[in-house]
């Protein structure tokens, strides 16, 4: 609705300006390159006889083994002390243990052992662990794996990672294998392919997505006085880092607003668009940060919740105003009681 409030009663400013740079999570450049392929892969697909592997041992000893989360990370986290260095394909990889971890493992293969024997026995898992990735591997190539005894943590250049939770009888465990380079862009690239191959034919040429904040309903015989410079007008939405992105006229994915570098960045959420259409008679006034070109592979991997679009656009609060795709006009994007509000500029 349009609005004249300016002012609260004490005289202070009500309706504020948005502010992007502040209210927006930041999110770094090396997680939103990883966002289509490698964050959203499925490593187990790839090694699927690793869990077999481990039936001679857990069967030996005992115990039953039980995985409750496998899923990639972009950084590891520091400080994990009991660590153990590889390679596969001669790139390096650190698998890590956290001290509870390690104590619970020790604790469920070999109770009260003496430390020296508890070393062997981790060094011994963390071997056979090299061994059931390069026999269970699935991928295009075969590969060779090497365990070395010695090696420095802190000079290794990690990409990324994978989070491995289990449980051993009744002890939670949580592994990190992390990975380099060459490995990361391995199953980036993998994934991807993956996800244009099952997605081809959806779309053959590039299009533009807008990034709608907000749409309003407007009488026609009102669209004057909601164009006017300086006029305010009420959004009536919570004021959030939701937004829609619409493919042509026709809202396509929720997402959410990140911040990349000082660049708006889309992040697809999950959950149903909400974006109820607007009352029979009235022009539909679209409120836009702007305008994305995508290729049908962009879209592909943007059908992916956690997948991020960056955008070349940077943050502000300037939005664009628009009637059956045309720009119209441009505003402000403020805040006024927790809703957002644009300001009209001429």
């Amino acid at each position: 609705m349009v609005s004249d409030i300016e002012t609260a009663g004490d005289g202070t400013t009500a309706v504020q300006l948005w502010e992007p740079m502040r209210v927006l999570k930041p999110m770094d450049p090396h997680e939103e390159r990883l966002s289509r392929g490698f964050l959203r892969c499925r490593p187990e697909k790839w090694f699927p006889g690793f869990p077999s592997s481990w039936l001679p041992v857990t069967l030996a000893l005992g115990c039953e083994a039980r995985f409750t989360e496998i899923r990639p990370v972009a950084f590891p986290p520091r400080g994990c002390d009991t660590t153990f260095i590889g390679s596969i394909d001669g790139e390096e990889v650190l698998l890590a243990l956290d001290d509870e971890t390690a104590r619970g493992l020790v604790e469920e293969f070999v109770p009260s052992a003496p430390s020296e024997a508890q070393k062997v026995v981790l060094s011994y898992l963390a071997r056979r662990l090299f061994v059931s990735l390069a026999t269970s591997w699935s991928g295009p190539e075969a590969s060779s794996v090497k365990f070395h005894a010695d090696g420095d943590p802190a000079l290794m250049k990690i990409d990324g990672a994978v989070k491995v939770a289990f449980t051993i009888n009744t002890t939670p465990c949580t592994l990190w294998i992390a990975l380099g380079k060459k490995w990361i862009e391995t199953l980036d690239g993998l994934w991807r392919r993956q996800i244009q191959s099952s997605n081809r034919g959806v779309a053959s040429n590039s299009s533009g997505l807008k990034i709608e904040v907000a749409q309003l309903g407007v009488p026609p015989q009102m669209l004057a006085e909601y164009l006017k410079p300086s006029t305010v007008i009420d959004l009536e939405v919570r004021a959030s880092d939701a937004v829609t992105l619409r493919l042509g006229s026709k809202p396509w994915m929720p997402a959410r607003l990140v911040n990349i570098s000082g660049m708006f960045g889309c992040e697809i959420a999950p959950g149903a668009l909400a974006t109820p259409p607007v009352t029979e008679g009235t022009t539909r006034l679209s409120v836009s940060l702007g305008s994305v070109s995508v290729t049908p592979s962009d879209m592909a991997e943007l059908s992916q919740n956690g997948a991020v679009l960056r955008t070349n656009i940077p943050l502000q609060e300037r939005v664009q105003l628009l009637i059956n795709e045309d720009v119209v006009g441009e505003a402000r994007l403020c805040v006024y009681e927790g809703r957002f509000a644009i300001e009209v500029l001429g």
